[in-house]
């Protein structure tokens, strides 16, 4: 096959530009090994998709998503449509919707809901609660924050208000052990680990509130069964999230996006998303129908 892919422009890869770069590399170089014919150009230079029987695509800008998806006559790994469908607010009342295990969570558009309609919610949230941008990918660390109280809930909905950003979640904190994943739908990749074990890095220091892991047994397997379906759902084939883990053992989904850097596994990773888009040609094997749109 043709396959043209799409790297991401570094804005969208805040302190992550050499591994975003390492893992778009890789899977380049596990597709020339397959046997294709792979063209690659940034998101900031796109100009159409060309001679192309297949896209492999880390672009999350808005206007070239749109563009993308106008001209798409190809499968693509993400699809552009997901991505512009599929945002943290979208995602969050779909999984709700769907039976995905997350916390409680209320999303809202900023300058439509007060502040103090979110204050009950968030003063039954005894361990705090969390306010994420959902419009698009979080792209500084002040577009998620772990507040305490209803005031602090009100100061940083002002100031999401001022920035223009016009989607927000806010959902409960929950304690127990972080673990974060990736994925490739279709595929039998999953590869978890604890982020606050060891040094790992972080892209916005956040993993340090849940603190050290207590090691509650829980089935691995179900977990990458729940993560596939939500990428299904979602659309993102390509997956990374991060769940926590109760006492009990079950679990709660707290973070799923598209095309993760893949620090930690990003040979075998490529070597997965190379496979997955290797069987775009099959009909059988086509990018998942997602079902997010509904929830807009």
């Amino acid at each position: 096959m043709n396959i043209l892919g799409i790297s991401r422009s570094p804005r969208f890869s805040p302190n992550s530009v050499a591994r975003d770069r390492a893992i778009f590399t890789a899977v380049a170089g596990e597709l020339r090994r397959l046997g294709h014919d792979v063209r690659t150009v940034c998101e900031d230079d796109f100009r159409d998709i060309g001679r192309a029987d297949a896209v492999y695509n880390m672009g999350r800008d808005g206007a070239f998503l749109a563009a993308l998806a106008a001209g798409l006559r190809v499968p693509a790994v993400n699809p552009p449509v997901a991505l512009l469908r599929a945002t943290r607010s979208a995602l969050t009342r779909c999984f709700a919707e769907e039976g995905i295990p997350i916390p409680e969570s209320r999303a809202f558009r900023v300058g439509e809901t007060s502040a103090a309609a979110l204050r009950p919610f968030a003063e039954a949230c005894p361990d705090g609660v969390w306010l994420k941008r959902g419009d698009a990918c979080a792209q500084s660390a002040s577009d998620v924050r772990y507040l305490h109280s209803g005031a602090a809930l009100d100061d940083a909905i002002r100031d999401f208000a001022r920035r223009g950003i016009s989607e927000a979640v806010v959902c409960a904190h929950l304690c127990g052990d972080l673990v974060k994943f990736y994925g490739v739908e279709g595929t039998d990749f999953f590869y978890l680990y604890y982020p606050t074990e060891g040094k790992n890095f972080s892209k916005f220091g956040l993993e340090k509130i849940n603190g050290a892991p207590t090691g509650f047994a829980f089935r691995s397997g179900q977990l990458k069964t729940c993560a596939d379906r939500a990428a299904r759902l979602s659309g993102f084939i390509v997956y990374g999230g991060d769940a926590i883990v109760l006492p009990d053992g079950s679990f709660r989904l707290i973070d799923f996006n598209d095309w993760p850097s893949f620090s930690r596994c990003c040979a075998e990773a490529a070597r997965a998303i190379a496979a997955r888009v290797d069987s775009l040609d099959d009909a059988r094997r086509q990018p998942a129908l997602f079902s997010v749109s509904s929830y807009l």
